[in-house]
C-alpha cells in the first residue's frame, strides 16, 4: 500500500498495549463485591479476576447443612468474579475505542 507508514502503526498498537497494561494495573487495585444469600456471604474481587476476600454471616454457618454454605460461598465467588469481568471489559473497552482485542479484553 503506498503511502501507508507501518512504522506509525505499530507505534500506535504499542502505545493501545501500554495504556491497557497500564489500566490492568490500575484494575488489580479497584474492587467488586457480590453477595448471596440475603447478603450472608459476600465476596471482593479486584478489577482483574482475583478475590479479595469472603465475609460469612454467622447465620450462614449450619454444622448440618455445610452444602447450604457451600452453595452460597460458589454463587457469591461466581458472581463477583463476572462482576469483576465486565468491569474489566467496560474499562479496556474505553482504551481500545470498543475493538475487541484477544487476549485482552
Amino acid at each position: 500500500m503506498p503511502g501507508v507508514d507501518l512504522n506509525y502503526f505499530i507505534r500506535q498498537a504499542n502505545k493501545l498495549t501500554e495504556k491497557i497494561e497500564e489500566r490492568k494495573q490500575q484494575l488489580a487495585e479497584e474492587s467488586v463485591e457480590a453477595k448471596a444469600g440475603d447478603g450472608r456471604v459476600t465476596v471482593v474481587a479486584n478489577g482483574i479476576q482475583e478475590i479479595r476476600s469472603i465475609k460469612i454471616d454467622k447465620e450462614a454457618i449450619d454444622p448440618n447443612d455445610t452444602s447450604m454454605l457451600e452453595d452460597l460461598i460458589t454463587a457469591a465467588v461466581n458472581a463477583a468474579l463476572a462482576s469483576s469481568r465486565q468491569h474489566m471489559q467496560r474499562e479496556l473497552a474505553k482504551i481500545s475505542g470498543g475493538v475487541k482485542i484477544p487476549g485482552v479484553t
